[in-house]
């Protein structure tokens, strides 16, 4: 009898650990309960802002009292709420902040038990709390940029849809159905906006809004400029989509042409850090003069503000707008 329970306890510990397991990847992990529930609070977002026009028992917008008024306060809260939206990031505003905060404060009290240079100190904390930040801008870079090179084939799919006969809300409903994120995970957020009674006009300028892709852009503006003077749709869609190609080319010569200025960037940046761990590998008490004494501290402090000038400036040369 022991035995029995003590097997049917571990049975049951397991199917708990099993489940919790599972129920953390499907409301975590899970890529498409993620842009499930992205699509969800950007779809309620959108129709909150029409609340007047599709009537009074619309939800409330999402967020507390507190994020309300910040959201309408500070610029700077609705530019990292726009950050987490282009970056299609889990987190909130809030939390982001949270974690900010968090992480200047352990550098700090960190720094300030190593008993650290306070200018040197606070600049570290800064940056750490900046990391986050820099993180989902890159997250939001990379995502902008696969929309973009996704983006000529989706105006021809459009493209072709039209020609068959299909409307172009049909067609882009087709688009949210058939292509991979990030292109179909945001037109199917455009067609389910508009299946709530979001005008077109609207859903699609916050397409443009939650991607802030130059290629997009274009497409936006001649999509509504077409909606509201007509014009064959088939026909801009095949020169823009063309047009689209070209730029894309173009951008992947001048990255071509440019690399051995982005290899210099590199090399020269990391230089520093690679002969200091070499320093402090083979003679530690020669490097650890830089961060043991104020006049080393202040060295560094200079070297790091000219590091980040430096590299800077290269990375306005090799920096090409197309």
């Amino acid at each position: 009898m022991k035995t029995f329970l003590l097997l049917f306890a571990v049975f049951a510990a397991v199917v708990l650990i099993v489940s919790l397991l599972y129920w953390g990847w499907s409301n975590f992990f899970d890529r498409r309960a993620k842009a499930k529930k992205e699509r969800l609070r950007s779809i309620r977002s959108a129709v909150h802002s029409h609340g007047p026009m599709l009537g009074s028992t619309l939800a409330p917008l999402p967020g507390t009292e507190l994020e309300n008024w910040l959201r309408s306060h500070f610029k700077a809260f609705a530019q990292l709420e726009s950050l987490i939206k282009r970056a299609h990031s889990p987190l909130t505003a809030m939390r982001l902040m949270g974690l900010m905060l968090l992480l200047f404060a352990v550098v700090l009290v960190l720094g300030l038990l190593r008993q650290l240079n306070p200018i040197f100190l606070f600049l570290l904390s800064g940056a750490s709390a900046s990391a986050p930040v820099l993180w989902l801008s890159r997250k939001a870079s990379q995502r902008g940029k696969a929309f973009g090179n996704k983006l000529p084939e989706t105006l021809d799919y459009i493209s072709r849809a039209l020609r068959a006969s299909h409307s172009l809300n049909m067609a882009i409903s087709m688009v949210g159905k058939e292509f991979p994120d990030p292109i179909g995970t945001e037109f199917k957020t455009v067609s389910d906006k508009i299946s709530f009674g979001i005008p077109f006009k609207d859903a699609i300028g916050q397409l443009a809004e939650g991607i802030q892709n130059k290629d997009l852009n274009f497409f936006v503006v001649s999509i509504l400029i077409q909606h509201e003077t007509g014009g064959n749709l088939t026909e801009l869609l095949d020169g823009l989509a063309g047009t689209m190609r070209e730029r894309i080319k173009l951008r992947g010569k001048i990255r071509t042409l440019s690399s051995e200025g982005r290899a210099s960037a590199w090399l020269l940046g990391s230089m520093p850090f690679v002969l200091a761990g070499i320093f402090s590998l083979l003679n530690p008490s020669y490097i650890s003069i830089l961060w043991t004494t104020s006049q080393g501290r202040t060295y560094l402090l200079i070297g790091g503000a000219l590091l980040a000038i430096g590299l800077s400036v290269l990375r306005r040369i090799v920096q090409i707008k197309v």
